[in-house]
This record gives C-alpha cells, structure tokens and sequence, in this order.
C-alpha cells in the first residue's frame, strides 16, 4: 500500500450536480487501473473516522481526477469543500479494476448511479484500443445526469430518466436487451438490485453463461482499512465469501451473483 500526498490542481464545476477535483500525481497516474481506489483522509478522525473511497481518473498526463456530488456523508462533504493548492491525504492504489477491453470490441459502459469515475476511465481505454463503444446512464432527472456534453462525440449515448425529462421515461431496463445482444464485453457501476437485474437479462440473452462478459463494480461501501484484514466489507456470493476491498471491488458478475 503506497501512502501519498496530492495537490489539488483546478476544481470545476462540470453540472449544478457535479464537481470535478484534478490532482497533480506524477507517480500515481500511470499505475492507476479504472476501478481502483484510493482511502482518502477527510476531515479530522471526529468528523470521519474513517478514510473513504474515491475512484480516480486518468484526465490528462501525471494528472488524475476525483467526480464528485453533494452528499450527506460528512467526509465526502469536506471533500467537496476542497480549493486549488490543497492537498489530500491518499492510500493506494487499492483493490481489482477493470479488465481491459481488446482491441476492436463492441463495449458497453452501463449505470445508474454516480459512481461513473471507473466507466469513464474504461472508455477512454476501450476508445484508445479502437473500441466501438456505448454508454447507457440513468438518472431520477436530467440534472441529476452526468453532463454528457462532456462526453467524446464517438459514444453512442442512451439516457434513462425517471421524470422523463431526457431520453427514455423510467429506468434503462427496457433498453438493456438489445444492449447486452450487441456488446461483447459490458461493464457496469449501480446499486445491488440493478446489477442483480443485469445480471438476470444477460443469463437470457445469452442462454445462461456470461462469465467473462459482463463486469461490475461492487456497491460502494466504507473500507475499513483497505487490505481485507479487518473483514468489515466481505460479501457473501454465489461464488462463496469475498473480501470487496482486495477480491474487488471489480467483479466478473458471472462469478459473484450466479455462475461458480
């Protein structure tokens, strides 16, 4: 486990809903893999306890990047109030990311959460490689979405608003068929009753075996220390027990919610 101290080089606001933190970090950059995380400090040990996990991105050379969004957890709070030249308190690079794509695939980058810092980083990858990619993200409403005007103009967006207020009315579920025929590798980030959903649609779609297919990052949790050593973030599979913060938190969804 690498201990470092970065420095908070710009601070944009991307949406209403979303902020994005760059860090200069010349030493960690290039060793960070999409779906890895870092324990960062926040706060003081009355405030939060405990560190808490964020997932970088690649932005530009030596540099990475924190999304963030309000939130009523008072260490991700802090952070949020962070200003250019601050520094930060990191672990890592922690835990499994994501596989790469090879080169040429149909790759699918699916959510419906906020937790899109590692689908970002895969797309970049996945574009790099001459991937044909697509994204599919949901949200309660359009300014909740992540602002796809950041987005390359060579992915292929669906959107999936509650409200109706951009895309498709009610959630992505009805477009995940059709997805999940044309993808040869997906990769998805959301709550535990989506990605079971996930799961299920691809068992149909392809006549139930889809190990090596459809990739996910667990659930977002608090990691006590970061090492599975203190066991608070094991779960329980059908794949038998797993430790989130060392086994994961990327999984083959085959492996972890059906397959063994």
């Amino acid at each position: 486990m690498q201990k470092t101290t970065l420095t908070i080089t710009r601070k944009t606001l991307l949406s209403p809903a979303w902020w994005q933190i760059t860090l200069s970090a010349p030493h960690l950059a290039e060793q960070l893999i999409p779906g890895q995380f870092l324990l960062a400090q926040c706060a003081d040990p009355f405030t939060a306890y405990l560190r808490r996990p964020v997932f970088p991105m690649l932005v530009e050379p030596n540099h990475l990047a924190l999304l963030l969004r309000p939130s009523s957890d008072a260490g991700l709070a802090w952070l949020l109030t962070r200003q250019v030249g601050d520094q930060l308190d990191l672990l890592g690079p922690l835990g499994q990311g994501f596989p790469q794509p090879a080169e040429g695939q149909h790759v699918c980058l699916i959510s419906d959460s906020s937790d899109l810092a590692p689908l970002l980083g895969q797309m970049q990858i996945a574009l790099q490689n001459s991937s044909v990619v697509t994204m599919a993200l949901q949200a309660s409403r359009a300014n909740r979405l992540y602002p796809i005007s950041t987005l390359p103009i060579a992915v292929e967006l669906h959107v999936a608003t509650l409200d109706g207020s951009m895309g498709q009315r009610g959630r992505l579920t009805p477009l995940l068929p059709d997805l999940l025929r044309w993808a040869d590798v997906v990769y998805a980030t959301g709550s535990m009753p989506f990605l079971h959903q996930l799961h299920q649609q691809a068992l149909e779609i392809r006549l139930g075996h889809h190990t090596q297919f459809l990739y996910g990052l667990w659930p977002q949790q608090l990691f006590g220390c970061g090492l599975g050593a203190c066991l608070s973030c094991v779960a329980t599979t059908a794949s038998g027990l797993k430790r989130v913060c060392v086994d994961g938190p990327i999984f083959d969804l085959g492996h972890m919610l059906g397959e063994t």
